[in-house]
């Protein structure tokens, strides 16, 4: 079955090792953007421990780690609920809310789309203009509004051009929509630029959504561990309509583990910023448009010269290297592509094949 264009993800590496005969750690996947430094030794060496217990039913609810992020985070624990990353959230929320009406901010996760119309909602773009680097304007989003809109959804920082929002900007906004419309903010990559966060502003504000992974910072993408911070009455409807059960133990326990990361929290927050700057200056020189990005990923648009971002992805493929074309982002065209940051020795390679094509 051929995947759905309108859904295209990422993080295939498993599926090209089989195509090319090697092993999934053969694989340079740029079109998945995680950590290059690797999920913490905490969070290995718990959810291993925790294989142990794997014969007795995990938390229905995952309260033990609900309660460790609400802790770390200072939040109060009725305003935390742990999830199967933010993912099992961006399908439960338009579930139990029913909006009728969404201003979607584009471009942005084909995830959130594909959860509002399976909930019936009726969705309106707000597309943000990459000539202008993606700029937010909370004046023109407010003229966007349609008199039946009750949710606005938008991912901070942005995907897939890393663009980076104030706090401020977003508290603004959050101030002028009218009290009948919730906001969501998705941070699923804040950690790597944590100040721009409003997670706590969550229990304080009635209208406010705002989704969190562990995912991405954290390298465990083959967890599933997210969490949502709103107001009580939110969380507990959220928590009355969602399935029991939706986290492992290993999961649980890596979760709460990756909390106490200090480690690689402060290694990877000095990180990346160098190794974003140094993929970005490589890629200008070879005459690409590089987005400025505050997150693990940068969003580039290829030279005229050069060939498509299709076939230099195709050709990249046969070389054992994913990366991640966006022509299924609104405003975007096969002119662009995704590029997670890795290792300085995996950007490098990556200049170096990318030398060879344009």
């Amino acid at each position: 079955m051929m995947a759905d264009p309108l859904r295209l993800h990422g993080g295939r590496a498993p599926a090209l090792a089989r195509e090319l005969g090697c092993p999934a750690t053969a694989i340079l996947d740029f079109s998945a953007s995680l950590n290059p430094l690797g999920p913490p030794a905490e969070a290995l060496a718990a959810a291993l421990a925790a294989l142990a217990d794997i014969c007795h039913y995990p938390e229905s609810d995952a309260a033990s780690l609900a309660g460790a992020l609400a802790t770390h985070h200072r939040l109060p624990a009725a305003c935390v609920l742990a999830g199967a990353g933010a993912t099992e959230f961006i399908f439960l929320v338009p579930r139990v809310l029913r909006p009728r009406r969404v201003l979607l901010v584009e471009p942005a996760f084909s995830e959130y789309r594909a959860a509002l119309l399976q909930a019936g909602a009726v969705v309106d773009t707000f597309r943000l203009d990459p000539a202008d680097d993606f700029r937010l304007d909370p004046v023109a989003l407010g003229k966007a509004l349609h008199p039946e809109t009750d949710l606005v959804w938008l991912a901070n920082p942005l995907n897939p051009s890393g663009t980076g929002y104030p706090r401020e900007l977003l508290l603004h906004l959050a101030d002028v929509l009218p009290s009948n419309i919730h906001l969501l903010v998705d941070e699923a990559f804040v950690d790597f630029a944590p100040s721009l966060s409003i997670a706590d502003q969550a229990p304080l504000r009635e209208e406010l959504i705002v989704l969190r992974s562990l995912t991405k910072f954290y390298a465990l993408a083959g967890l599933r561990i997210g969490w949502l911070a709103a107001a009580p009455e939110l969380i507990a409807r959220f928590a009355a309509q969602r399935e029991p059960w939706r986290l492992s133990t290993p999961a649980i326990a890596a979760g709460i583990a990756c909390l106490h990361a200090d480690a690689l929290r402060i290694a990877t927050l000095q990180a990346i910023p160098v190794l974003r700057t140094e993929l970005t200056a490589g890629l200008v020189k070879r005459g690409c448009t590089v987005h400025p990005s505050v997150a693990n990923y940068l969003l580039c648009r290829l030279p005229d010269p050069a060939p498509s971002a299709t076939t230099v992805a195709a050709r990249l493929r046969h070389k054992g290297m994913l990366v991640r074309t966006c022509t299924d982002f609104a405003g975007l065209d096969d002119r662009h592509l995704r590029l997670a940051v890795r290792s300085a020795a995996d950007n490098r390679r990556l200049l170096d094949e990318l030398a060879g094509l344009f």
